[in-house]
């Protein structure tokens, strides 16, 4: 099978001619990844070509693509692949293609845009209350208690919140056993916000769909990785909901009927009632629970006259507004009031009044400042449920739903994958349909496959270019991060004094901190723009707390990490090129571990120039280990 790039138009770019170059990097060397490339290659149009491709040798046309994709066969493997135009001349085009899968289409995908899951369920409360004794991978989210200090208990929206997200106890349980408590409106006047219910996605549950949203299963080491397999997302975001009872306002104006021409036994006894009369209707849609009033005026006088009118109050949520009768409003100026409470669920759904009405045409009319004021003023007033200086008390709700698109923070998914790798050194590889995530290990004892038929004489030998690295987590304020520097003799947490040389690594993502309120030990929420874990593995002495065991951001992290760093640090670069039979090289990989001249080699990079159909110029560089 010849090296060839195939669009998905149908056209073929032969590559085993002389002159193309493909360039390979090894990802493990790298703190992110990417694709495989080519160096830009020269292509010489003939009218075939450009009746497929493009006419790109034209000064005139437009809408000319720079982008084709499709799939790169090379060395007898199939890769999906992206070829860019570089340049475009009358008699040929150079061109470059990405190869590969190190960077995965939706790596730029932001995480609440994944197929993460949505359910409804009946009740949150209960719901939560059955989840909270699982863990991954029975679930793929839990509900870990954290303490917050966001909420100022002072305030009338918060002063029955006991300063934790997802609180779990016994104080309002009927049976004894520890429940979740329920917010609600007491008496229809007093806001009890007393819980916060933000279900956290399990990582590696993340992870997974991620890649299974590009076409993978995600496999490896990673999926039984025991510093990650517990550990939860915390988003530091709003996940709930939240509204305010508020006073609605509308006057209704001649303009607003709908349905004019009335006429009525009244009207005919009545020569100077107007002759237009007609039908109005308003609907308002009511955001909070709690109680209210609603008030109806209008003034049927005209011309010293009084006339009549009906109207009907409707609700198919609100049950005090339910099946109320039709009231008239004959030879009288209308006031009407009625009290009616909304529960947390009519609110959450959108309580809808209906307020109907058929009368005669008065005219609009106006207030003491000459200011119109329609023929009916609606209010609906919320009674009681603002501070003493009349602010809205808002009402937080806790839907009956599992949305984890909202539980996740604002990062794509290829940060999140970097970032996993960098905290504990995976490498990502695809094999058919499978994406492996191993740790990069330096393990002297495992057998390489033999190189030394491509040794040269003198090959080029030096010092690694790395002097030191520096392992930088973010900087939160309380939070006593644990930078780790890497030196040829090992590590070292929080080192003050790093070159200016050393290699930063930056690892955008923390544990969340555990501290103690109330008697309460379990951790801390943060706003960050991060990736904040929490580790939840089920109920510990019947309590929904968090924890954050040893092995991310502290000394144990430093020792997984260190043999890798220093083994960079303390062996040699190898470079040097040879040409090759195409089909001897094919058998390597850039992953592949080496032996040649009397050493183990990891290889670094390698470039492979095409000098016929059938060699290479290799150019290789290596690391021992």
């Amino acid at each position: 099978m010849k090296d060839k790039f195939i669009t998905n138009t149908g056209v073929e770019i032969p590559l085993d001619k002389s002159g193309f170059v493909f360039v390979e990097e090894n990802p493990r060397f790298k703190d992110s990844f990417w694709t495989n490339y080519t160096l830009p290659i020269s292509v010489q149009y003939d009218r075939d070509f450009l009746s497929k491709f493009g006419q790109y040798s034209s000064h005139t046309n437009t809408g000319l693509k720079r982008y084709h994709e499709g799939i790169h066969l090379f060395e007898g493997k199939i890769r999906k692949g992206k070829l860019e135009i570089m340049e475009f001349r009358n008699n040929n085009l150079k061109l470059q293609i990405d190869s590969g899968f190190e960077n995965l289409p939706n790596f730029d995908k932001k995480l609440s845009d994944l197929p993460l899951l949505e359910i409804e369920v009946t009740d949150i409360y209960e719901h939560a209350n059955k989840i909270v004794t699982k863990k991954y991978p029975d679930t793929e989210y839990n509900f870990p208690r954290l303490y917050t200090d966001e909420y100022n208990l002072d305030d009338e929206a918060w002063k029955y919140f006991d300063s934790f997200i997802n609180n779990r106890n016994n104080l309002e349980s009927t049976t004894g056993e520890k429940v979740f408590p329920r917010n609600r409106v007491e008496n229809g006047m007093d806001v009890y916000n007393k819980n916060i219910i933000h279900p956290m996605p399990y990582l590696l549950y993340v992870l997974q769909v991620g890649f299974m949203d590009a076409g993978f299963r995600l496999s490896g080491e990673i999926l039984d990785d025991p510093y990650l397999k517990q550990r939860c997302i915390w988003s530091g975001t709003h996940y709930y909901i939240d509204a305010e009872q508020k006073e609605h306002k509308a006057a209704i104006y001649q303009e607003d009927f709908y349905e004019t021409g009335m006429s009525t036994d009244y009207a005919a006894e009545n020569s100077s009632a107007p002759e237009q009369g007609g039908k109005w209707k308003k609907q308002i849609r009511i955001g909070a629970p709690g109680r209210y009033r609603l008030i109806i005026d209008s003034n049927l006088n005209y011309n010293g006259q009084k006339y009549e009118g009906k109207i009907k109050i409707s609700s198919p949520q609100i049950i005090d507004l339910q099946n109320l009768a039709e009231e008239s409003l004959r030879n009288n100026n209308y006031h009407i009031e009625k009290v009616f409470s909304v529960s947390e669920a009519q609110a959450l759904k959108g309580a809808e009044i209906l307020i109907e009405c058929s009368e005669y045409g008065v005219p609009n009319q106006e207030d003491q400042n000459g200011k119109s004021i329609g023929i009916a003023q609606i209010y609906i007033n919320p009674m009681r449920q603002h501070t003493d200086s009349g602010v809205p008390i808002i009402y937080v709700f806790n839907e009956n739903k599992i949305n984890l698109k909202k539980a996740v923070p604002d990062m794509t998914f290829g940060d999140l994958v970097n970032t996993i790798k960098n905290l504990r050194n995976y490498d990502l590889e695809f094999i058919g349909n499978r994406a492996v995530m191993n740790i990069i290990k330096v393990d002297k004892t495992m057998p390489t496959v033999p190189f030394e038929e491509f040794e040269v004489p003198d090959p080029i030998r030096k010092f690694n270019d790395k002097s030191f690295f520096n392992l930088k987590f973010p900087d939160v304020e309380d939070i006593q991060t644990q930078n780790i520097f890497i030196d040829d003799q090992g590590y070292h947490m929080n080192y003050k004094n790093v070159p200016s040389d050393a290699t930063e690594i930056n690892i955008n993502v923390f544990c969340l901190p555990m501290t103690y309120f109330r008697g309460v030990y379990t951790a801390k929420a943060y706003s960050e723009n991060a990736l904040m874990l929490v580790y939840y593995d089920g109920l510990k002495n019947g309590d929904n707390n968090a924890s954050n065991p040893e092995g991310l951001m502290d000394e144990s992290l430093a020792q997984n990490l260190v043999g890798w760093y220093k083994n960079r640090l303390t062996n040699f670069s190898y470079k040097w090129k040879f040409v090759v039979p195409k089909n001897k090289i094919r058998k390597y990989n850039i992953r592949s571990e080496i032996s040649c001249y009397n050493k183990k080699h990891w290889i670094k990079s390698w470039t492979k120039k095409s000098l016929s159909d059938t060699l290479y110029l290799v150019e290789i560089e290596t690391e021992t280990f």
